[in-house]
């Protein structure tokens, strides 16, 4: 195994181990007359290389597979890629959309997307936004892509590689269409990325129950058109968030048998089949801080497994307005293991007035939160039961202008995967932009 605690000391030793191996075999060809210059690199033992390779981030691969066919070759193949995602660090990704009309009129001339990487040492990092036009909204990250919710289109970027992919939405869906009724996974055994279209039942769209729907379009990345797919019961609440584990989707909907009233839909990405989960006796009591009680529920994902968050809250908010929820008084959240439910975290906040971006915000025992003045801050979370107060909290940054309620947060690492593969009747491929170097934030 090739795990590492701290990615950036790994590649810095790697680089170096790989500069050292590659003066050593060049000292043995001064030895000899008849070795070409490329043949001392490619004496070195392919299995050295590649856990070398291996250990290196995509910016620094794709400049040294120009160094050799040998490495070109090695660090193209499926395989390696592969074994390269898997290993690669996991971070998190806040994005914070524009979410104005200059934008969509006129993407030339607005402001880009921001978007800030938080890595594994909990340092925040700039982002540049080469692969990001300001009228893109992110509404899903997976396996290093990002899907980019556009006016007409739907973008598709590698961030690390710098390809992108346009592909044209399902046929005539473009009144009341939004972000979040699109989503994108990867199945790990087929090897195959699907986007997800969750298609609205039209008599709802000014009914108070806006996002009800019986039929799911999916396309599979380098196919030429959507399939639907009949749910066999209706569907809503998509709008909490929407976690891809494992090569399945999960979303939750409205379940009228159960005490909570809520149930978690999945949805097979190989077998395209659909299942329903019975949530757990969930309990959100009443404190200080939260004088009418209203039960707020997401989704989100936590130590690679689904799970459901619960929250009492105060809102005029319609139930099915997409905004973070404000931490204050008692969140539980249960994860999904083995078909069932068990309580990961139970978090007091009885004096806190912060606010948790969707879907991800729980990563390395860590919950990150944003105040209502655009700061964001982390908490540690020490064991099961856990209480937070203003005073524990560290800040990272300060998002400046910003929506505070409307911030996203996804996982994201590394990939080489290339999209041009997958360039076919449906889809145009962009441009290449090789992504900048990020910067730490101070």
């Amino acid at each position: 195994m090739l795990g590492t605690v701290d990615a950036q000391n790994d590649t810095r030793k790697a680089f170096t181990v790989l500069c050292l191996l590659n003066v050593f075999a060049m000292e043995i060809e001064e030895h000899t007359d008849s070795l070409s210059i490329e043949e001392p690199i490619t004496r070195l033992p392919p299995d050295i290389i590649e856990g070398i390779l291996l250990r290196l981030p995509v910016n620094s691969l794709m400049r040294l597979r120009q160094v050799c066919k040998q490495w070109w070759n090695m660090v193209s193949v499926p395989r390696f890629i592969k074994e390269h995602a898997y290993h690669a660090p996991k971070h998190l990704l806040l994005y914070l959309p524009k979410l104005n009309i200059s934008a969509s009129l006129h993407p030339k001339t607005a402001k880009p997307c921001l978007a800030t990487i938080i890595n594994e040492k909990w340092s925040p990092l700039t982002w540049a936004s080469s692969h990001m036009d300001p009228d893109d909204h992110l509404f899903a990250s997976c396996n290093g892509l990002l899907c980019f919710y556009k006016t007409y289109t739907l973008k598709i970027s590698n961030p690390a590689t710098g390809q992108c992919l346009h592909l044209l939405k399902p046929d005539g869906i473009l009144l009341y269409d939004f972000h979040y009724l699109y989503s994108f996974g990867f199945h790990p055994i087929t090897g195959e990325y699907k986007l997800v279209h969750f298609l609205r039942e039209p008599q709802r769209y000014k009914s108070g129950q806006p996002f009800h729907f019986d039929t799911i379009q999916v396309y599979t990345l380098g196919e030429d058109k959507w399939r639907a797919i009949r749910a066999p019961i209706p569907c809503c609440m998509v709008h909490l968030g929407v976690v891809n584990v494992d090569g399945v989707m999960y979303w939750l909907t409205e379940d009228k048998g159960t005490s909570c009233g809520m149930a978690v839909v999945s949805f097979d990405l190989r077998e395209e089949m659909f299942a329903l989960i019975h949530l757990p006796a969930l309990e959100v009591k009443e404190t200080a801080s939260c004088a009418t009680i209203k039960v707020a529920y997401y989704m989100t994902e936590i130590d690679d497994k689904v799970c459901v968050v619960t929250m009492p809250y105060q809102s005029h908010a319609p139930r099915w307005r997409r905004n973070n929820a404000e931490l204050s008084g008692r969140t539980d959240i249960w994860a999904l293991e083995s078909d069932k439910w068990f309580l990961k975290y139970s978090i007091q906040s009885p004096s806190l007035s912060r606010y948790v971006p969707q879907p991800c915000f729980i990563h390395r025992e860590k919950i990150i939160l944003q105040d209502s003045e655009s700061n964001v801050w982390y908490h540690d979370l020490r064991g099961k039961n856990v209480q937070i107060e203003h005073a524990d909290g560290a800040k990272l940054l300060h998002l400046g202008d910003n929506r505070f309620y409307e911030t996203q947060s996804y996982f994201y690492k590394e990939t080489l995967a290339p999209l041009s593969i997958y360039a076919r009747a449906a889809i145009v491929r962009a441009p290449p932009e090789p992504l900048a170097r990020s910067v730490a934030l101070h």
